[in-house]
């Protein structure tokens, strides 16, 4: 069966995860090559848009989202699982770069407060962008749910209680304005982006 991504190789180290990821022949490079299964990861995890974007040509993420390699939606999306468990610390980021001569390889690299959680969060985000860009047909994956038993199988492996899970959404109306809580710091590649599909997707 024919799959969005396959994880080459994954490295831990004290601080940060690094992952090598092949966006598998035949499938969208780009967000812009199917909006409507970017749509579908934005409806499931709709914090990502105000993800904070740094080195790319947008502010924010919903700036670029619609026309940005699907490999750094991957990145967003494992980021804002991570967040959402409530045990990535303060600011959650990541950063997503092209394997140099490697048109459909690159580089993700996670903050990793915890392996488990940086894996996990990485493996979840993979699982539901292969349902948005190939299986929509079938139930959607339960975000919360994700985001839930994550939290409880790195708690416990940590010998701790799981924290309740907030989602964003609800957490963002409690949050002082200048409380940045993730930013994800992505190399710019130079090209000019066409948000114009996203943007009226987002509308």
């Amino acid at each position: 069966m024919a799959e969005l991504f396959n994880i080459m190789k994954i490295t831990v180290g004290p601080e940060k995860l690094c992952a090598r990821v092949l966006v598998n022949p035949g499938m969208p490079l780009m967000t812009s090559g199917d909006i409507e299964a970017t749509a579908r990861v934005y409806y499931l995890a709709p914090a990502i848009a105000s993800h904070v974007c740094l080195g790319d040509t947008a502010g924010e993420f919903k700036d670029c989202m619609g026309d940005t390699e699907v490999a750094h939606l991957l990145e967003h999306l494992a980021v804002e699982i991570m967040n959402e468990t409530g045990l990535a610390g303060r600011i959650s980021c990541g950063r997503t770069h092209g394997v140099a001569g490697k048109a459909r390889l690159f580089d993700i690299e996670l903050s990793c407060p915890d392996d488990i959680l940086a894996i996990g969060a990485l493996s979840s985000a993979s699982h539901i962008m292969e349902w948005a860009y190939l299986h929509a047909d079938q139930t959607p994956p339960d975000f919360a749910g994700t985001v839930s038993a994550l939290a409880k199988l790195v708690s416990s492996l940590r010998g701790e209680s799981a924290p309740p899970v907030v989602s964003a959404a609800d957490a963002s109306e409690s949050a002082d304005a200048t409380d940045v809580r993730y930013a994800a710091l992505d190399a710019d590649d130079g090209r000019e982006r066409d948000g114009s599909a996203w943007d009226d997707a987002m509308s």
